[in-house]
């Protein structure tokens, strides 16, 4: 029988092995020279947003192409409220005042970010979960077309399709990691919530689910608010990397990539993205040197422009044909303590604790005649 340190520890490895193989490749990145570390930042940035959409995508089985809007709002959020008060009004002079004077530091405003992207969230739920499957993807990109027309043509507080420049740009890897964490953090806890089970059990036969009484639409809110979060303040720090702001950095080929990453490394596990934001974002930097030629040791390459899509969406394709699940199968990153466990007296079998309270719950399997009882089912 598993001891209640040994459960806990099992359920949280996952965790656990992300945020120590995001420690280690950040500090190696740290060693490497500076092109290497705003690499490697900008990947703790998509591993922020690429987790945040997991919380909702990998949860719910329902694919998403809007959740960039979240990142969206986040980003222009924090580059409003981050901006100096000068600059603003020299740049956005039509700027209402009271927005126009507010300048925060970067963890208020990243708080402000994934608050407001929460509050877009609601509207999306509303809108987008009345519906299932190919319905609800086409959509969450309805809505991301619509979200992106209205940021290039407000004039007055985006610049429309000039974009915002003079964001400060002072993001380290250093500062990234923490919010990494946290992202992961916050996955694996609504993971482990009893909201996270029932919403697992319904991917998977929502027929059944929705019997048991599971009210699968209300899960599938909670999921996409606390992914909203996510993204908004994913965002936030995506716009601090990047110093300036347009409507094309938060649209097509973001929502592309960040599926790519989740689709690569396992859509329905946060180790698998974890594990395919690292993967694809190694992979994207050596196509970029490649694409752009050099010298790389005894061996010179000319340029070849387009090879990095060229071979991402290759990645994908065969990553559907052969491997579905992604690198990690579906499965989370797990390890076992020998010893750890075992108890000193033996007695019949206790089931273990499910949040969800969906598992059969049956003690030793037998009745008071010494029969073999059926299952019985807890309430949800």
């Amino acid at each position: 029988m598993k001891s209640p340190r040994t459960s806990r520890l099992a359920r949280c490895a996952p965790a656990i092995i992300c945020t120590l193989l995001v420690l280690a490749v950040s500090g190696l990145a740290e060693a490497g020279s500076q092109t290497t570390q705003r690499t490697a930042t900008q990947m703790l940035i998509m591993g922020i947003i690429t987790v945040g959409t997991y919380i909702f995508v990998g949860n719910s089985g329902m694919l998403s192409f809007g959740h960039v809007v979240f990142v969206a709002v986040g980003a222009y959020t924090t580059a409003l409220l981050t901006m100096p008060h000068s600059l603003k009004q020299a740049l956005l002079p039509a700027l209402p005042d009271w927005l126009a004077e507010i300048e925060l530091g970067l963890p208020e405003a990243l708080l402000v970010s994934g608050l407001l992207s929460l509050l877009v969230g609601a509207v999306f739920a509303l809108l987008v979960l009345r519906l299932d499957g190919m319905a609800a993807g086409i959509a969450s990109l309805a809505l991301l077309i619509s979200v992106n027309v209205v940021i290039s043509n407000w004039d007055a507080v985006t610049r429309g399709s000039q974009g915002i420049v003079g964001i400060p740009a002072d993001l380290t890897i250093g500062t990234t990691v923490p919010w990494m964490i946290g992202a992961i953090a916050v996955a694996l806890a609504y993971q482990l919530s009893r909201s996270g089970f029932r919403l697992r059990a319904s991917s998977e036969d929502p027929i059944a689910a929705a019997a048991l009484g599971v009210r699968i639409r209300r899960d599938r809110s909670i999921a996409l608010l606390i992914s909203a979060f996510v993204c908004g303040f994913g965002g936030g720090l995506y716009a601090r990397f990047l110093g300036a702001l347009t409507p094309g950095d938060v649209y097509l080929q973001l929502t592309l990539l960040t599926l790519l990453m989740l689709i690569v490394g396992g859509i329905r596990s946060l180790s698998g993205a974890v594990i395919g934001t690292l993967f694809i974002s190694v992979l994207a930097e050596l196509l970029r040197r490649v694409e752009a030629g050099g010298e790389f040791g005894p061996v010179g390459l000319q340029p070849h422009p387009g090879v990095q899509q060229l071979i991402l969406a290759l990645t994908l394709l065969l990553t559907l044909l052969l491997r579905p699940g992604g690198i990690t199968a579906g499965r989370e990153l797990g390890f076992a303590v020998p010893g750890w466990g075992r108890s000193s007296r033996r007695g019949p079998s206790e089931p273990s604790p499910d949040p969800s309270g969906l598992v059969v719950e049956g003690g030793n399997g037998l009745d008071d005649a010494g029969q073999a009882a059926p299952p019985r089912r807890d309430p949800v």
